[in-house]
């Protein structure tokens, strides 16, 4: 099954009625600034709901070491684009421009680069649409929803030279490149198996706060490319538990675990994904429509499967493993006992002659956190931890699973002709 049916075509009516896209990739280029050495970089915020407020703390953190500046906000609501505006003149004491239109603030020549950490159906579409405005960008994971716009994003990264970050911020950490170095000398041996558990006793999408009135919000613009409906508070949001905008903890959570198996063990794109899951958990609202109960296995070419778990109803334990036939490689202990001083190798489960005999806990040294790391690459132009190929794998990843959980049935991705069709 390919996903290219109606999402581009929807995307670029809905881009008519409310702006034409901004500007052409010729036009975009022209508009870019030279940044210079001792130049400050001028970030923009796209969303200034809880997440992106919490990008403008990182980015003033950031700014300790580099020479930076959050000069505009932007949110289709108001009472998001006002605490933006207050997180902003806390951090930084300027008095940012303010945006509810997110076209409008591309057109501005004075930004850089943009932050989007709006809901999960606008990743994409923005990112091409900041691109080609000559804007670098950091997106917010997943970094899409739909292949079509996954596609779109990415031949427009692509085309361009523009700087683009997406928010898998685990393969930055120390952690990370400790299970990278780990399984690169193959200490753990041939790779098995990835699991992975992750689980809330309330969804956490359930108790985020919603607008009062259609009047303070752009309800259109929060739709963007999806079809229209009456105003609904809820929906507008809680956003994270309605699949019209988001395919729940597969975008949300087992994104983070892809990207990571990316990131450690070099593989390429997943063959096959098959997804079970349903609303099962007593603690739902019943007016969401994303799974709280998933499961996704995923099969890759070198020879290992990938097995994400997720939950709502009972919070007993998280953990994330490698399983080797030399060794065991455990990142997040299912009893908690790795406190924060990264992964253990262990030769439990093995009785492989070469298998690990001692326990060997991870060297938990200092790395350039993942928001410096772009802020740095916008200034010298190289390409950052997770540029577009890691965030286009990802994406990839995420979408076949949720195609899997949608079809209910195996589901394949051909990396050639860039589609997802049944097994």
């Amino acid at each position: 099954m390919s996903s290219k049916s109606s999402s581009r075509r929807d995307f670029l009516k809905s881009s008519l009625a409310t702006g034409a896209i901004v500007g052409s990739m010729g036009s975009a280029r022209a508009h870019a600034r030279i940044i210079g050495a001792n130049d400050r970089i001028r970030i923009g915020m796209i969303g200034t709901g809880g997440r992106g407020r919490w990008h403008i703390g990182w980015l003033h953190r950031t700014s300790e070491s580099e020479n930076l500046e959050v000069m505009a906000v932007c949110d289709v609501w108001d009472v998001n684009r006002g605490h933006g505006e207050a997180e902003v003149k806390k951090r930084f004491e300027n008095d940012p421009k303010l945006y509810k239109n997110y076209r409008r603030m591309l057109e501005d020549k004075d930004i850089d680069g943009v932050v989007i950490a709006t809901p999960d159906h606008q990743h994409s579409p923005m990112l091409a649409d900041a691109v080609r405005a000559g804007k670098d960008a950091y997106v917010e994971k997943p970094i899409a929803v739909t292949l079509d716009e996954l596609i779109e994003a990415n031949d427009v990264v692509k085309a361009s030279n523009q700087i683009v970050q997406h928010g898998s911020q685990g393969r930055s950490s120390a952690g990370a490149a400790a299970a990278r170095e780990f399984y690169q000398s193959g200490k753990i041996g041939k790779l098995l198996r990835v699991e992975e558990s992750r689980s809330h006793y309330i969804p956490y999408w359930n108790h985020y706060p919603c607008p009062k009135s259609e009047a303070e919000t752009d309800w259109q613009a929060f739709l963007f490319n999806r079809p229209y409906r009456p105003f609904n508070p809820d929906q507008h949001g809680c956003w994270m538990g309605y699949r019209d905008f988001t395919s729940g903890t597969v975008g949300g959570w087992m994104s983070h675990l892809s990207d990571f198996i990316h990131f450690v063990t070099d593989c390429g794109f997943p063959k096959t994904a098959t997804t079970q899951g349903g609303i099962y958990s007593p603690t739902s609202d019943p007016r969401r429509t994303c799974p709280d109960t998933v499961t996704a296995i995923l099969h890759y070419a070198e020879g290992f499967v990938t097995t994400f778990t997720t939950h709502f109803g009972n919070a007993y334990n998280d953990y994330t493993i490698f399983f080797g036939d030399k060794g065991t490689m455990i990142v997040n202990d299912p009893d908690g006992n790795n406190n924060g001083i990264g992964p253990r190798v262990v030769g439990s489960g093995s009785e492989h002659p070469d298998r690990v005999q001692e326990e060997i806990v991870g060297d938990n040294t200092t790395q350039e956190d993942h928001m410096t790391n772009w802020v740095r690459c916008i200034r010298s132009r190289k390409q950052p931890n997770a540029h577009m190929d890691m965030g286009y794998m990802q994406g990839v990843a995420c979408i076949l699973a949720d195609c899997a959980y949608v079809e209910g049935r195996q589901m394949a991705y051909d990396p050639i002709a860039r589609e997802i069709r049944p097994v």
